[in-house]
């Protein structure tokens, strides 16, 4: 589907403003120490452009070839350097994914997943983050009759993550949110003990 939606120039997701969560961690006053950054639904790149434009190492994943070719255009136009992985979210390991990522992003990738494909990221993802790595996850909540993907709440965020994350807090972000009726939650959470 998101191959098509590309192919057709009907990217309603693209454009946005960034999440304040993500700001707050790259500029903020208690601003996370530049390191090595997963992009994970990284769409045409502006959230890895600029991450790496803010200094840290960045690696960003899509499974959408078009989307990766508009991104690499962006990119080497911003003279970023980012490294760029066709892959499954869901399989990162097997697609030659690995490290201590110190800020993983989620700008709409988990929300669109089924259940096993939730379970799925939630392993990648703490197989990829370092010890203290933060995650912050954007997305829909729990659809309620709206067309596209089918959110999720902080219970189910709790649920699926609890073991190994701490959720450190979320909001409604309606900045990010291309409908204000339907916004965006982002939430922030942080690695800890082994997986």
């Amino acid at each position: 589907m998101f191959g098509i939606m590309y192919r057709v120039g009907f990217t309603p997701w693209e454009g946005h403003a960034l999440p304040a969560r993500l700001r707050a961690a790259v500029e903020g006053p208690t601003a996370l120490r530049p390191g090595r950054a997963l992009d994970i639904g990284c769409g045409t790149g502006d959230t890895s452009i600029y991450l790496a434009r803010h200094g840290w190492e960045v690696t960003a994943v899509d499974f959408v070839e078009a989307a990766l070719r508009k991104a690499r255009a962006k990119a080497a136009a911003a003279e970023a350097r980012i490294t760029w992985v066709r892959a499954d979210v869901t399989a990162l390991r097997a697609a030659g994914v690995h490290g201590e990522c110190q800020l993983i992003v989620d700008n709409g990738c988990f929300h669109g997943l089924s259940d096993e494909g939730r379970d799925a990221y939630v392993r990648e993802m703490t197989a990829v983050a370092a010890h203290d790595g933060v995650l912050v996850l954007a997305g829909f909540g729990e659809n309620t009759g709206r067309r596209g993907p089918r959110g999720f709440d902080p219970p189910e965020v709790e649920r699926r993550f609890a073991g190994c994350w701490t959720l450190i807090g979320h909001e409604q972000d309606r900045a990010v949110s291309n409908d204000a009726a339907d916004p965006i939650r982002v939430y922030e959470l942080r690695r800890f003990g082994e997986a």
